[in-house]
C-alpha cells in the first residue's frame, strides 16, 4: 500500500512537478514579504485628526483632544474663549467643561479647573513673559494670585470678594521686598516704605 501512495501517476511528469514546487515556494516566499512589510507600514504609520472625543454611557462627550476644541459649555450655552485653543477639554456629565490644559493662539498656555459658575483655579503663561497661578470665587473675582511678572518681579496678592488686593507682597526686579495692605477703598493701611505707592 505504501507503494501505491508513493506512486507518481503517469501523467504527472517530473518537469511539471517541479514547477508546481517552485511556485508553491515563490508564493509562500511572497506572502511572507508582504506581512512584513504591512507590519512595518502599521508600526510607522500616523493617526491624524483634528479632534477625538471619549464618551460616557450616556454618549455626553467626557473628554476632547482637539485643534481646536469647543468654546466652553454651560447649561447648553457656550461662551466664547478670547482665543481659539487646541489641547484638551474635560467635561462633567452634563456636558459642562470643568477643566482644559490648552495652547492659544495668541501664544498663552493654561491649566486649569472651573466650578459650575467661572473659574476655580487657573495656572497660566503669557505670551508677554508673565506667569503664575490664581484661585477664582464662584462669582468669577480673584481672590489670591501669585506672579512672575514680565519685569521679573514677583508677588502674592490676597484679594477682597469685589477682587481688589487687600494684602500684598512684592519683591522687585532688583530684589527689593515690598509689603502693602489696604482698605477696602484703597487707602493704605500699612506698608514699607518702597511700597507706599500702589503700583
Amino acid at each position: 500500500m505504501t507503494q501505491n501512495l508513493l506512486r507518481i501517476p503517469a501523467n504527472l511528469n517530473l518537469k511539471r512537478l517541479g514547477l508546481i514546487c517552485f511556485l508553491v515556494v515563490a508564493l509562500a516566499f511572497l506572502g511572507l514579504v508582504s506581512l512584513r512589510k504591512v507590519g512595518a507600514a502599521g508600526e510607522e504609520k500616523t493617526l491624524r485628526l483634528r479632534s477625538l472625543e471619549i464618551v460616557d454611557a450616556a454618549g455626553v462627550a467626557r473628554m476632547r483632544l482637539g485643534a481646536p476644541v469647543p468654546d466652553p459649555a454651560t447649561d447648553g450655552k457656550s461662551s466664547p474663549r478670547r482665543s481659539p485653543m487646541a489641547g484638551i477639554q474635560l467635561n462633567d456629565a452634563k456636558g459642562n467643561e470643568i477643566g482644559a490644559l490648552g495652547m492659544l493662539d495668541n501664544g498663552s498656555t493654561i491649566l486649569c479647573f472651573d466650578t459650575h459658575t467661572a473659574e476655580a483655579t487657573c495656572m497660566y503663561v503669557l505670551p508677554s513673559g508673565e506667569r503664575g497661578f490664581s484661585v477664582t470665587d464662584d462669582h468669577g473675582k480673584d481672590r489670591a494670585v501669585l506672579k512672575l511678572d514680565a519685569d521679573k518681579s514677583v508677588s502674592v496678592s490676597l484679594n477682597d470678594e469685589q477682587g481688589k488686593p487687600r494684602a500684598v507682597i512684592r519683591l522687585t526686579k532688583v530684589g527689593a521686598p515690598e509689603i502693602r495692605l489696604t482698605a477696602s477703598d484703597g487707602k493704605m493701611l500699612w506698608g514699607t516704605p518702597q511700597s507706599a505707592e500702589p503700583k
